[in-house]
C-alpha cells in the first residue's frame, strides 16, 4: 500500500510539473522589441500618466502616431507649427523615459485609407484648406510639404523608425487614385532615404481576407524598406453577426502571405490588437473573451519570433471606455472609435487581463 501511494505522489509531481511547464516560454531569447502608442484610458491628466506609466515600465519603444491630417501649409512654407502639434510633441518627449526606441507613425489616409488626409488643425474655412486640397496626390508640392512633415517630427522626436504610409494597402482604392498614391510614395521613399539613409523607413500593410489587399501590398513594396503590417483579425474573421473571435480562426498561413511578399525585408508589427470583450457595432458584432485575447498574444508573439520580427506595437494598453464617453459628450460619437475600445491589457476598471502577462514573460527575454 504505501509504495502504491508513493507511486501516485510521484506521478502528482510529474502531472505538476508538465502542467506548469505548459505556460512557460519555449523560447530563451527574443528577436522583437515591445511597445504600445500613448493612446490613454481618457484624455485627461490621469488617464496620460497611465498611458505613458504602461510604455515606461512595460515597453522597449513607444509608436508615436499621427492620424490627425498634415499642416501643408506650415510645413512647405516653414512656418510655426500649429500650437495643438506642438503641445502634443512636448507631452510626447516629456513623458517618455530616454531609454525608449520611437517609432514615427503617421498616415498621408484618411481613415478610409483611400484618400488623402485632410488639413491638420484648421478650420473648413481657412484659405490653406481649399488650396491644398485640389492638388493631386502625386503633386510635387504635396511629396515636398509631406517630407518636411516627416522630417519635423522625425527631428523633434528623435525616431529611430519612420512609418510614412500608415496602412496604405487598401483593396477599395480608386484605380487613378491609387496610382497617384504609389507615385507619393515612391517619391517620399526616395526623399526620406537621402536624409536617413541608415534609419528604417517603411509603409504598413492592413491584413485582411481579401485578396485585392494582399496584391495592392505587393505593388507597394518597392517604396518600403521593411514589411511591416496592420492586423485586427477579430473583425473579420469568422461571422460578421454574433461571431466568434477565436484567434484558431485566423487562416493559416495569411500573416505569412504579406511577409512573404519580400522574404529578405525585416518585418515587424506595426499596430495591432484584439478583443477581450464583446463588440456590439452597426456593421459588426463579436464576441470577445479574455482568453481569446491571450491566445491571439501567444499566436502573435509565437510567429513574430519565427520570422525574426523586429518589433511588436500593441496599439493601446488600456480600454478607453471613457475616452469614447469624452468623444460622445464633445458630439463626435464616430462608431468607428469603438473596434478598438476593449483591446486593452487592462480593462476599463484597471483590471488586468491574462495577455498581460504573456507580455510581461516575453519582455523578460533578452533581444536578440
Amino acid at each position: 500500500m504505501k509504495n502504491r501511494y508513493t507511486l501516485l505522489f510521484f506521478i502528482g509531481i510529474i502531472l505538476f510539473s508538465n502542467a506548469c511547464k505548459k505556460d512557460e516560454l519555449k523560447y530563451d531569447t527574443r528577436s522583437f522589441l515591445l511597445g504600445v502608442t500613448p493612446w490613454p484610458p481618457d484624455f485627461t491628466t490621469t488617464g496620460y500618466n497611465l498611458a505613458y506609466n504602461f510604455i515606461n515600465t512595460n515597453c522597449d519603444m513607444v509608436s508615436n502616431h499621427f492620424d490627425d491630417g498634415v499642416p501643408w501649409e506650415e510645413a512647405y512654407s516653414n512656418l510655426p507649427m500649429p500650437q495643438q502639434l506642438i503641445d502634443d510633441l512636448n507631452r510626447k518627449k516629456q513623458k517618455t523615459n530616454a531609454d525608449k526606441k520611437i517609432l514615427l507613425s503617421v498616415a498621408p489616409l484618411k481613415i478610409s485609407r483611400k484618400e488623402r488626409t485632410g488639413y491638420y488643425g484648421s478650420s473648413p474655412n481657412s484659405a490653406y484648406v481649399n488650396s491644398w486640397a485640389n492638388k493631386a496626390f502625386n503633386d510635387t508640392t504635396i511629396v515636398t510639404a509631406y517630407v518636411k512633415f516627416i522630417v519635423y517630427l522625425a527631428e523633434q522626436l528623435h525616431a529611430d523608425y519612420i512609418n510614412f504610409g500608415v496602412e496604405s494597402n487598401s483593396g477599395d482604392w480608386n484605380a487613378n487614385d491609387f496610382e497617384e498614391y504609389k507615385q507619393f510614395l515612391s517619391m517620399v521613399h526616395t526623399k526620406l532615404k537621402a536624409i536617413y539613409p541608415d534609419k528604417p523607413c517603411f509603409i504598413s500593410f492592413m491584413v485582411t481576407l481579401d485578396p485585392k489587399f494582399l496584391t495592392n501590398a505587393k505593388q507597394l513594396e518597392p517604396y518600403t524598406d521593411w514589411i511591416t503590417l496592420s492586423a485586427y483579425p477579430y473583425s473579420y474573421i469568422g461571422s460578421p453577426v454574433h461571431g466568434s473571435s477565436s484567434p484558431a480562426l485566423i487562416p493559416s498561413g495569411l500573416f505569412q502571405s504579406f511577409v512573404d511578399i519580400n522574404s529578405s525585408k525585416p518585418c515587424a508589427i506595426a499596430e495591432t490588437g484584439y478583443i477581450a470583450q464583446d463588440l456590439n457595432l452597426t456593421a459588426v458584432s463579436k464576441e470577445g473573451t479574455v482568453q481569446w485575447q491571450e491566445d491571439y498574444v501567444n499566436y502573435l508573439f509565437d510567429f513574430c519570433e519565427k520570422n525574426h520580427a523586429k518589433f511588436i506595437i500593441w496599439f493601446c494598453a488600456y480600454d478607453y471606455d471613457a475616452a469614447i464617453n469624452t468623444f460622445n459628450a464633445l458630439g463626435e460619437n464616430q462608431e468607428l472609435t469603438s473596434l478598438w475600445k476593449d483591446t486593452g491589457f487592462f480593462d476599463e476598471n484597471l483590471a488586468q487581463r491574462p495577455s498581460y502577462s504573456v507580455w510581461k514573460e516575453w519582455l523578460k527575454l533578452p533581444v536578440q
